[in-house]
């Protein structure tokens, strides 16, 4: 760690403050890495002494002293006990005292014996950080020898820059002595360090990795400085440099001989630049540069290299396009940018291959997801002045992608399977994003979306705490950024325009990053499983969000109410069918809120004045219908209790959207009275409940085994809302059926009041035949009295509408009740519907039905004396005495009294 952040601290100090920039930059990387250093290894000591405590026994281990001298013991052959298996892996190297030892001197036999340190006992310092290549190279360069060298070769490197580019300015020597003398010096380090690579291999590789870096340094001064090399010649011996930096770092496997060698190359032109110079020849050199890395992940699978590499191309490409880039160099910048990707592309495959004996799939994150989004952001600003610039490059990354993750998965699919699923992801992502960045430049917010993502995805699957940190707050701030940008033109055409692909981008990117914590529970911590649960509200929001804003905005009016549920039901469908796929429960939530979606919607439409088939409902409705109903057909995680509330509810919206749609067509199709369109709150809401239960209870596919609930929950609140509308409405309505002529009973209104009292009478017969525990005795008894007091109000109604319509009787309460007529006809008309209760009350032997029809002749009789005395010198007053007068007889005759007995009070 402390490598790398050194040499980024000497290119960006460099890059933007010359030498004195890169030797602050080089001691603030130092500091950094010591404090990081300095706490994970307090960290290591804590964890150490923790296991110590927990084992509480010392570990002692002796060995014969033959054992002693061959320096490898097996651990099951200690005569003292073996260590506890959780610790055995292997066979366990010893390290031995290297004095001179006089053979057959027990004392110094027993001497080795102690000398014996087991170095797998405890966790170590070197398998804690092997993991780790920055971190193995931190340790090795603090704590391996020759420190001091270490320090001293990047000084000099350093030093002898300076002194050069002092000697240039001041004129001292000759420019071509200087750098020849230069030149001679790295030879001369490099042929030390060959010379002791077999002796001492640490101050060997170091000595080479500086001997290396001068000759990159005095070979580009004398290319670009001061021109005493032509481009060509130059060409060769920096290829030359590079082949042979990376040959000695492969021969000697020395990975720190490559970095030396490397940051050298990398910081050379910073080091000598005056500020000028050709941009052609700095990123043709890199070039160079970065083909030895190539060349050497081909043998060694060295990250830090890479990761040196990477770094240094990419932030010192940025920095020169900040301060030099103009579009003219287009042409001869491009290329170099392609060529780079490649490379790092390359580089990361390599890297993965060169693991695949560890079997564990390993990707270098910062390379695999780096290498996109650098240079993804450096082609932004390179073809910002070309209209679909972007949109052609985001295709272009696309088509790289996908080929390449598709190669790979015909070839190796065992061993590099993330990797694999990276680049399709990237493939998918890039092809995809090509599409808004045609039409608007919203990319940024989007971008930065899918690679929180990815950066999400892969801290999951690398087990990295920071990543996930860092991807789940990139999710969240895309969406940030995107609303803040949002004022801008969301783009003429539908769908295919920045703002409604960038809300889908955010939108996946929330709900993918959901699903990655979702489907890794175990592992995450308890605070990122409830940012998965954020991150799925947010994703959703950004889905239904954009969708209705997208339909608001392009949608024709004509259409717009329409497409909105059509959108939801396909949504919500979309949502049921991956919850069972993908086997994510969250999903069953949008699934289910269809339902209050559609209540939306039928309100929305009530409020504008529109019928729900208006605006392509006609089509939306049985869509949005179909796909709930499919939806609660394939619950098995909703509690019974719940399910049933959501059949009602979506029984009780069919009969309120049938019910609007055909009180609105009764009012189009009949241009008449009113009564053509307020019968529909009683004749549709009927006719459902009677088609329902005469034919629907056992053939459905709905109903199957719900139905109690079907018939109870769901059809009786809409039987008995169309029992209330049949009551109120022939208290208070006229019935007139303009433009027809009006009669008893063959009208709109009587019409759909019979239709309800049958339907009524069907569902609870059909109720109390199938499912007699539904209603208590009281309940049902208390129904049936409501039944027979709404039928009295029925009759009477037509009464009184026909003394209205055909007796010229203005139907308001005073002139009906002073109408003399309409009172002689109450009375006669209670009379026989007394008779009529009684005599069949005698028949079935019912005492409080008979009683019921005797109520209602005294109330005849009371209002006899009471209402129709008091119109004196009437002949409708005669005709309702003699009358009832008469029926009085009849029913004494015909209907005596029954006999009291259990069996004849039951109805």
């Amino acid at each position: 760690m402390t490598v790398a952040l050194v040499i980024l601290g000497l290119i960006l100090g460099a890059s933007f403050y010359g030498f004195p920039g890169a030797l602050t930059g080089a001691v603030l990387g130092y500091a950094i890495g010591e404090l990081y250093a300095v706490s994970r290894k307090l960290r290591l000591l804590e964890g150490e002494v923790a296991e110590l405590r927990r084992r509480q026994e010392p570990l002692s281990v002796t060995t014969p002293a033959e054992e002693v001298i061959t320096g490898t013991v097996p651990v099951s052959d200690f005569h003292t006990g073996e260590p506890p298996p959780d610790l055995i892996s292997r066979e366990e190297t010893f390290s031995f005292n290297d004095s001179p030892k006089t053979a057959g001197d027990p004392s110094e036999t027993d001497s080795a014996a102690h000398n014996v340190t087991w170095e797998s006992a405890l966790p170590s310092e070197e398998k804690t950080v092997a993991e780790n290549p920055l971190s193995a190279m931190l340790n090795r360069f603090l704590t391996g020898g020759h420190l001091l060298v270490k320090a001293g070769i990047i000084i000099l490197f350093i030093g002898v820059s300076f002194l050069v580019k002092y000697a240039a300015e001041h004129e001292l020597f000759p420019i071509e002595l200087r750098l020849a003398a230069a030149a001679g010096g790295g030879i001369v380090l490099l042929a030390i360090g060959w010379r002791l690579r077999g002796s001492r291999v640490v101050y060997a590789q170091v000595l080479q990795g500086g001997g290396v870096g001068i000759l990159y340094l005095t070979t580009f001064a004398a290319l670009r400085l001061y021109s005493l090399l032509p481009p060509v010649p130059a060409f060769f011996v920096l290829v030359a440099v590079a082949v042979l930096s990376a040959m000695l770092a492969v021969m000697q496997n020395a990975c720190p001989l490559a970095v030396m060698g490397v940051s050298g190359g990398f910081l050379a032109p910073i080091l000598t630049s005056t500020g000028g110079g050709n941009h052609v020849l700095l990123f043709s050199y890199y070039a160079l540069l970065n083909c030895g890395i190539v060349g050497i992940a081909w043998f060694r699978a060295w990250r830090i290299l890479n990761l040196i590499g990477f770094l240094a191309t990419f932030i010192i490409g940025a920095a020169w396009g900040y301060r030099y880039y103009q579009p003219e160099y287009f042409a001869s910048t491009e290329p170099f940018l392609i060529l780079f990707f490649a490379m790092y592309v390359a580089i990361a495959v390599i890297f993965s291959v060169r693991r695949e004996p560890d079997l564990k799939a390993f990707l270098d994150g910062t390379l695999v997801f780096g290498t996109p989004v650098a240079a993804f952001a450096l082609q932004a600003m390179l073809v910002r002045p070309y209209r679909f610039g972007l949109a052609w490059s985001a295709l272009g990354l696309g088509l790289v992608y996908i080929p390449l993750a598709w190669a790979m998965f015909l070839k190796r699919r065992r061993y590099m399977r993330t990797l694999i699923e990276a680049f399709f992801a990237f493939g998918v992502v890039f092809t995809t994003l090509a599409i808004p960045l045609a039409f608007e430049n919203r990319w940024t917010s989007a971008a930065w979306a899918l690679e929180g993502t990815g950066i999400l995805w892969a801290g999951i699957r690398q087990g990295r705490k920071l990543a996930r940190i860092f991807g789940i707050l990139l999710v969240f701030g895309a969406g940030v950024f995107f609303v803040a940008d949002a004022t801008l033109s969301a783009g003429g055409m539908p769908v295919l325009n920045s703002f409604f692909l960038g809300c889908v981008l955010l939108a996946v990117s929330g709900l993918f990053s959901s699903y990655c914590l979702f489907r890794n529970r175990e592992i995450v911590d308890w605070w990122e499983f409830y940012a998965g649960a954020a991150l799925f509200v947010w994703g959703l929001l950004w889905w239904f969000g954009g969708g209705l804003h997208e339909i608001d905005l392009h949608m024709p009016l004509s259409f717009r109410m329409g497409g909105i549920l059509a959108f939801l039901a396909l949504s919500c469908g979309a949502c049921d069918h991956l919850e069972k796929r993908l086997a994510w429960p969250w999903l069953n939530r949008p699934a289910l809120c269809l339902l209050p979606g559609m209540y939306l919607v039928a309100l929305t439409l009530k409020d504008s004045g529109l019928h729900p088939f208006s605006q392509l409902g006609f089509a939306a409705w049985p869509l949005a219908f179909a796909v709930y109903y499919r939806i609660l057909n394939r619950q098995g995680a909703v509690p019974g209790s719940v399910l049933k509330f959501l059949h009602a509810g979506t029984f009780w919206l069919v009969a309120i959207v049938l019910t609007l749609e055909a009180r609105w067509q009764a009012g189009n199709l009949v241009n008449g009275a009113d009564t053509w369109k307020e019968i529909a709150w009683g004749f549709t809401p009927a006719l459902l409940v009677l088609l329902f239960t005469e034919f629907g209870v056992k053939r459905s596919w709905l109903v199957r085994e719900r139905h109690e609930p079907y018939l109870s929950l769901c059809a009786g609140p809409v039987i008995i809302s169309a029992w209330a509308w049949a009551v109120f409405a022939n208290l208070t309505s006229p019935g007139d059926s303009d433009p027809l002529g009006w009669l008893p009973i063959l009208n709109p209104l009587d019409i759909s009041t019979g239709l309800v009292f049958v339907a009524l009478a069907a569902w609870f017969g059909r109720l109390r035949s199938g499912f007699p525990s539904t209603f208590f005795p009281q309940q049902a008894k208390a129904l049936a009295w409501g039944y027979a007091a709404s039928l009295f109000v029925w009759f009477n109604a037509i009464l009184v509408r026909s003394i209205h319509h055909w007796g010229g009787v203005e139907f308001s309460f005073n002139p009906l009740f002073s109408s003399v007529l309409l009172q002689a006809s109450l009375s006669i008309f209670w009379s026989i519907l007394a008779l009529c209760i009684m005599v069949v009350a005698t028949r079935a032997r019912m005492r409080p039905v008979w009683l019921a029809g005797a109520g209602l002749l005294a109330v005849v009789v009371i209002k006899l004396f009471l209402v129709d005395l008091s119109k004196t010198g009437t002949v409708a007053r005669i005709v309702s005495f003699v009358g009832v007068g008469v029926l009085l007889l009849v029913i004494g005759y015909l209907s005596p009294v029954p006999p009291r007995g259990r069996e004849v009070d039951k109805i």
